[in-house]
């Protein structure tokens, strides 16, 4: 069994092909296809709100956001940026687990094709360095305990990560000066 402290790696069984490959075809990931990447124009933020929003039927380009696509955000930010361009029926709110079971439960629900959810995490509990990034999840299958991040830098491409390691990495501290968490942009349908 892997420990946290081990990067995830490309041959590691959470990321095979047939594992991929099923979880391509859950309910919310399959709606995601083709996955755009980010860019020189667009960084991880506002591309991942821009594949939240295709999502939801809604043309977009890389940036959908207001300003320029290359800045940090914090969740908090992207939040607010995303709220105002998602389709009527849509809510968009920040929500920090503060616990593994917390985290697994919204995971539950991001099989929802009502739901959408963009993790905001810091790559180095998942692969040993890295820093802040944002990327759309595509979904959780159960049986495993893995979630799918569908992440927006192509070099990384979608993988699965182990959930008590994808939680380390979502609640780690963002902010140093207010103590805030990183967390998850939860977009919610509540009209069909």
């Amino acid at each position: 069994m892997r420990s946290l402290a081990d990067p995830i790696r490309t041959d590691s069984p959470s990321q095979s092909a047939e594992l991929l490959r099923r979880a391509w075809v859950l309910p919310v990931a399959k709606i995601y296809a083709p996955l755009l990447s980010q860019s020189f124009l667009s960084i991880c933020g506002p591309t991942s709100a821009a594949n939240v929003l295709r999502s939801m039927g809604v043309p977009s380009r890389p940036n959908p956001l207001p300003g320029f696509g290359v800045r940090p955000m914090s969740v908090d930010q992207l939040a607010r940026e995303s709220a105002a361009l998602v389709p009527a029926g849509w809510t968009v709110d920040v929500h920090r687990p503060h616990s593994v079971s917390e985290l697994r439960a919204e995971l539950r629900a991001a099989n929802d094709v009502g739901r959408r959810y963009i993790a905001n995490f810091t790559r180095r509990p998942l692969f040993g360095r890295g820093g802040g990034h944002h990327s759309p999840i595509g979904g959780y299958l159960e049986a495993e305990d893995l979630a799918f991040v569908l992440d927006v830098n192509g070099s990384y491409g979608p993988w699965l990560a182990p959930v008590e390691r994808l939680f380390e990495a979502v609640h780690s501290i963002a902010d140093g000066a207010t103590g805030r968490t990183r967390g998850m942009v939860r977009f919610v349908r509540t009209q069909p």
